[in-house]
């Protein structure tokens, strides 16, 4: 094929992602649901994007791309027990549920560095 043709259409592709990427404008007919009006059952946020506010998910509800993030101090876990704070839109196939984490430094021993001492 014509190098020629092929640009053009590279470039109308590339510029078509790039402006898929970009937010729409929130249309101001559009009806957001009703917030609890006690903010000790609803922590309040809002996605990227998104033009309503709704309540972050708690602990033991489902989470995944297409849901509002886990609440703070919560993480989406899966099956496999990753866990991820937010689940960003390209990983379609995470689904979990909000739970409270404890991460914990892992202690690797350095066998060479007690190997060294004993040779000295």
């Amino acid at each position: 094929m014509d190098n020629h043709f092929m640009f053009p259409l590279f470039v109308m592709g590339f510029f078509g992602v790039v402006a898929a990427l970009k937010c729409t404008p929130c249309d101001r007919f559009v009806q957001c649901p009703d917030l609890p009006s006690n903010t000790k059952d609803c922590q309040v946020i809002q996605r990227p994007c998104r033009c309503c506010k709704e309540c972050a998910r708690r602990v033991g509800e489902h989470c995944s791309w297409a849901t509002a993030r886990c609440a703070s101090g919560l993480m989406c876990v899966n099956d496999e027990g990753e866990a991820l704070v937010s689940v960003p839109p390209f990983l379609t196939y995470f689904k979990g549920t909000c739970q409270f984490v404890v991460i914990q430094p892992i202690v690797v021993e350095n066998t060479e560095v007690r190997e060294r001492r004993h040779r000295v």
